[in-house]
Protein backbone atom coordinates (compact mmCIF):
# COMPACT_ATOMS: atom_id res chain seq x y z
CA UNK A 1 0.00 0.00 0.00
CA UNK A 2 1.40 3.37 -1.01
CA UNK A 3 1.43 5.98 1.75
CA UNK A 4 0.46 9.38 0.39
CA UNK A 5 1.10 12.49 2.44
CA UNK A 6 -1.67 14.99 2.89
CA UNK A 7 -1.54 18.61 3.96
CA UNK A 8 -2.94 20.03 7.16
CA UNK A 9 -3.05 23.80 6.98
CA UNK A 10 -0.41 25.29 4.70
CA UNK A 11 2.85 24.30 6.38
CA UNK A 12 2.40 20.90 8.03
CA UNK A 13 3.09 17.72 6.08
CA UNK A 14 1.73 14.70 7.92
CA UNK A 15 1.84 11.02 7.03
CA UNK A 16 -0.82 8.56 8.18
CA UNK A 17 0.53 6.64 11.19
CA UNK A 18 0.45 2.97 11.97
CA UNK A 19 1.97 1.06 14.90
CA UNK A 20 5.25 0.89 12.95
CA UNK A 21 5.37 4.61 12.24
CA UNK A 22 4.54 5.97 15.68
CA UNK A 23 6.93 8.73 16.74
CA UNK A 24 9.68 7.53 19.10
CA UNK A 25 12.43 9.11 21.15
CA UNK A 26 15.46 7.52 22.83
CA UNK A 27 17.62 8.65 25.71
CA UNK A 28 20.87 7.13 27.00
CA UNK A 29 21.76 6.55 30.65
CA UNK A 30 24.87 5.29 32.42
CA UNK A 31 25.14 3.49 35.73
CA UNK A 32 27.68 1.40 37.61
CA UNK A 33 26.57 -1.84 39.18
CA UNK A 34 28.18 -4.98 40.56
CA UNK A 35 26.95 -8.55 40.41
CA UNK A 36 27.97 -12.18 40.64
CA UNK A 37 26.53 -15.16 38.78
CA UNK A 38 26.12 -18.27 40.89
CA UNK A 39 25.14 -20.70 38.11
CA UNK A 40 28.09 -19.86 35.88
CA UNK A 41 31.52 -21.48 35.77
CA UNK A 42 33.45 -18.54 34.27
CA UNK A 43 34.88 -15.27 35.56
CA UNK A 44 31.42 -13.78 36.12
CA UNK A 45 30.90 -16.20 39.03
CA UNK A 46 33.23 -13.90 41.01
CA UNK A 47 32.12 -10.57 42.44
CA UNK A 48 32.66 -7.91 39.77
CA UNK A 49 31.01 -4.88 38.21
CA UNK A 50 30.26 -3.04 35.00
CA UNK A 51 29.67 0.47 33.77
CA UNK A 52 26.36 -0.11 32.03
CA UNK A 53 24.85 1.95 29.24
CA UNK A 54 21.06 1.87 28.98
CA UNK A 55 19.14 3.20 25.98
CA UNK A 56 15.45 3.78 26.64
CA UNK A 57 13.06 4.25 23.71
CA UNK A 58 9.46 5.41 24.18
CA UNK A 59 6.69 5.98 21.66
CA UNK A 60 3.32 7.68 21.52
CA UNK A 61 0.34 7.41 19.23
CA UNK A 62 0.34 11.20 18.95
CA UNK A 63 2.60 14.07 19.83
CA UNK A 64 1.59 16.20 22.80
CA UNK A 65 0.59 19.87 22.57
CA UNK A 66 4.27 20.89 22.59
CA UNK A 67 5.06 18.55 19.70
CA UNK A 68 6.84 15.98 21.90
CA UNK A 69 6.50 12.25 22.32
CA UNK A 70 7.68 13.00 25.87
CA UNK A 71 9.86 15.72 27.31
CA UNK A 72 13.42 14.34 27.55
CA UNK A 73 13.70 15.83 31.04
CA UNK A 74 10.63 13.89 32.20
CA UNK A 75 12.03 10.67 30.76
CA UNK A 76 15.31 11.37 32.55
CA UNK A 77 13.45 11.75 35.88
CA UNK A 78 11.58 8.47 35.41
CA UNK A 79 14.63 6.41 34.48
CA UNK A 80 16.95 7.99 37.05
CA UNK A 81 14.33 7.29 39.74
CA UNK A 82 14.42 3.60 38.80
CA UNK A 83 18.22 3.45 38.59
CA UNK A 84 18.75 5.35 41.85
CA UNK A 85 15.99 3.85 44.00
CA UNK A 86 15.61 0.24 42.88
CA UNK A 87 19.08 -1.22 43.40
CA UNK A 88 20.86 -0.42 40.14
CA UNK A 89 23.19 2.60 40.21
CA UNK A 90 26.16 2.05 42.54
CA UNK A 91 24.57 -1.11 43.87
CA UNK A 92 25.31 -4.81 43.86
CA UNK A 93 22.81 -7.46 42.70
CA UNK A 94 22.79 -11.12 43.59
CA UNK A 95 20.39 -14.01 43.02
CA UNK A 96 18.48 -14.94 46.17
CA UNK A 97 19.46 -18.62 45.72
CA UNK A 98 23.18 -17.78 45.62
CA UNK A 99 24.89 -19.12 48.79
CA UNK A 100 26.61 -15.72 49.11
CA UNK A 101 23.30 -13.80 49.00
CA UNK A 102 22.71 -13.37 52.74
CA UNK A 103 26.26 -12.17 53.41
CA UNK A 104 26.13 -9.78 50.44
CA UNK A 105 22.68 -8.50 51.41
CA UNK A 106 24.02 -7.75 54.90
CA UNK A 107 26.57 -5.51 53.14
CA UNK A 108 23.86 -3.73 51.13
CA UNK A 109 23.37 -5.90 48.04
CA UNK A 110 19.95 -6.23 46.42
CA UNK A 111 18.55 -9.74 46.02
CA UNK A 112 16.63 -10.74 42.92
CA UNK A 113 14.77 -13.94 42.03
CA UNK A 114 16.90 -14.70 38.97
CA UNK A 115 20.59 -14.51 38.20
CA UNK A 116 21.57 -10.86 37.62
CA UNK A 117 22.48 -11.37 33.96
CA UNK A 118 22.02 -8.56 31.44
CA UNK A 119 19.02 -10.48 30.08
CA UNK A 120 17.31 -10.67 33.48
CA UNK A 121 18.26 -7.12 34.43
CA UNK A 122 16.68 -5.70 31.28
CA UNK A 123 13.40 -7.50 32.04
CA UNK A 124 13.34 -6.01 35.55
CA UNK A 125 14.21 -2.56 34.18
CA UNK A 126 11.45 -2.79 31.57
CA UNK A 127 8.82 -3.61 34.21
CA UNK A 128 9.95 -0.84 36.55
CA UNK A 129 10.24 1.86 33.88
CA UNK A 130 7.00 0.86 32.17
CA UNK A 131 5.08 1.18 35.45
CA UNK A 132 6.18 4.82 35.81
CA UNK A 133 5.34 6.00 32.28
CA UNK A 134 2.11 7.87 31.46
CA UNK A 135 0.71 8.69 28.01
CA UNK A 136 3.64 6.93 26.28
CA UNK A 137 4.65 3.31 25.74
CA UNK A 138 8.03 1.81 26.48
CA UNK A 139 9.07 0.62 23.01
CA UNK A 140 12.48 -0.90 23.69
CA UNK A 141 15.54 -1.04 25.92
CA UNK A 142 19.15 -1.77 25.10
CA UNK A 143 21.43 -2.60 28.02
CA UNK A 144 25.16 -2.61 27.28
CA UNK A 145 27.17 -4.54 29.84
CA UNK A 146 30.31 -3.72 27.86
CA UNK A 147 30.72 -1.63 24.70
CA UNK A 148 30.36 -4.81 22.60
CA UNK A 149 27.87 -6.88 24.63
CA UNK A 150 24.23 -5.92 24.96
CA UNK A 151 20.83 -7.28 25.88
CA UNK A 152 17.81 -6.01 23.94
CA UNK A 153 14.18 -5.87 25.11
CA UNK A 154 11.33 -4.87 22.83
CA UNK A 155 7.64 -4.33 23.53
CA UNK A 156 5.69 -7.33 22.23
CA UNK A 157 3.58 -6.49 19.18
Amino acid sequence: MEVKPYLIGLTELVFPRSKTTMPKISKSFNFSMGHALNNYAGKCHDLHGHNYDLIVCVEAAELDASGFVMDFGDLKKVVNDVLDNYGFDHCFRVCESDPRADALTALGATKMEAEPTAENLIIVLAKLIEAKLHNVTLASLDLYETPTSQAHWQQPS
